[in-house]
């Protein structure tokens, strides 16, 4: 884990934040809401400004509001809104909880979708007013009382997290210290104009080897002239293909002794049927199925949001006679064309590293997150014993007992622990 403690004496040479960062505090003002349903008329705004700042769907309106509807139980809501002039400038949708493990409790603070589900997020807010609304931000944090207040996981791709946390670091003064941690990596796919370009970009044996699956599937259902085709699910055929695509996934995973996105994440099935049925209303869901003639090859389960695709789950055939057939490239290649032909920059391929991934072009950059802890004493020390037991629970329970042990038992696996989800992001 990269650790960096924020020197706030030292953010540049000058020891000041960088000019664009300045704006009249004075000038800015922040609402803090507690309930989505009193947001629900500025629905299309709050989206609009999340695609503006260059953040992801997971903080888009719908998206927060369906999480919180399935994860919000004993937790407080508190959404901050910042506006000049009338004009929405940030958004920050907050939550407080307390967590306990052992004898040990703390008061923290989260951003909405932050758990539960395995997503990153980029902060959506103007950075012309960076430093104004970080103050009106700090000022009303330290009326909340928390021990500690977690900012993450923050996407590789925004590009003023070192801006933000330094700002951040000044604006709470010495009496928080802010620190800022590197704790997992994304994949990520940048496209350019077609897909040949695409390939071409591979290694001569990556490129060989989905060439040869394009053209050696027909044969392996006995029709080499079958081409393969791809659907986008629409609102006639959501519940369908999601049930499909749901019970390809578990299977696949079920079979290697694990539970599946939607055997691990508690609710998962509901919450995402959910969200990507309200998606789809607005076209950016993008759940592709792909065939050739009547089978079934798998499953791309994507949502568009500004030139963006976010690759959030897949799934795969496993019919004995693809057995020799690289099934997974040629559902992969499926959205790549898909992405190319709506002109979208990249695909976002989400947490964590995979091998088959970056021999299809992906590349894995760093997530970071910033964590704030109060300078009060016996709250630093509460913080500081609970995130060791917080790393020590990721250790035991998730690391060696829930990936490494469970799975080779012949009893029927649970989903992940409540309190792990809630905790694992202070480990």
């Amino acid at each position: 884990m990269n650790r960096e403690q924020i020197n706030t004496k030292d953010t540049n040479p000058q020891g000041k934040i960088r000019d664009f960062h300045y704006a009249p505090c004075q000038e800015v003002q922040v609402s803090v809401f507690n309930s989505f349903e009193e947001l629900a008329s500025i629905q299309l705004e709050w989206d609009n400004f999340v695609e503006s700042a260059g953040s992801q769907i997971f903080l888009t309106y719908d998206w927060c509001r369906i999480w919180w509807k399935y994860y919000g139980n004993n937790r407080d809501l508190n959404i901050f809104l910042f506006r000049r002039e009338g004009r929405l400038i940030g958004i920050m949708p907050l939550f407080l909880e307390k967590l306990c493990l052992g004898p040990v409790c703390v008061r923290a603070a989260k951003i909405v979708g932050s758990d539960f589900t395995p997503i990153q997020f980029s902060i959506p807010l103007d950075i012309n007013y960076m430093a104004a609304i970080l103050k009106k931000f700090c000022e009303k944090l330290a009326g909340l009382e928390c021990d500690i207040i977690h900012i993450g996981p923050i996407s590789a791709l925004y590009k003023h997290t070192s801006d933000f946390t330094k700002t951040l670091a000044e604006s709470f003064g010495d009496s928080y210290s802010v620190v800022s941690e590197e704790n997992n990596v994304q994949t990520y796919f940048e496209l350019n104009d077609s897909w040949e370009t695409y390939l071409a970009a591979l290694s001569k044996r990556d490129r060989g080897d989905i060439n040869r699956n394009y053209r050696y599937i027909g044969r392996a259902i006995n029709d080499a002239s079958a081409q393969v085709v791809s659907h986008l699910t629409d609102a006639g055929s959501l519940q369908e293909t999601f049930n499909e695509f749901v019970q390809m996934h578990q299977k696949h995973w079920i079979k290697l002794g694990k539970c599946g996105h939607f055997g691990d994440w508690p609710d998962a099935c509901d919450f995402h049927f959910e969200a990507a049925k309200a998606q789809l209303e607005k076209n950016r869901l993008r759940l592709l199925k792909v065939m050739i003639k009547d089978c079934c090859l798998g499953y791309e389960y994507n949502y568009k949001f500004g030139k963006t695709f976010f690759q959030f789950l897949n799934a795969r055939s496993d019919m004995e006679q693809l057995k020799n057939i690289s099934v997974g490239k040629i559902v992969f290649g499926e959205l790549v064309k898909r992405a190319l032909d709506e002109k979208a920059c990249c695909i976002d391929s989400m947490r964590g590293g995979y091998e088959y991934k970056l021999r299809l072009g992906g590349r894995l950059l760093p997530m970071k997150s910033i964590y704030v802890v109060t300078g009060k004493l016996p709250a630093m020390i509460r913080v500081f014993i609970f995130r060791a037991f917080a790393r020590f629970l990721n250790l035991c329970y998730y690391k060696i007992w829930f990936c490494r042990l469970a799975p080779r038992l012949p009893f029927k696996r649970r989903a992940l622990c409540k309190v792990w989800i809630r905790t694992r992001v202070f480990s």
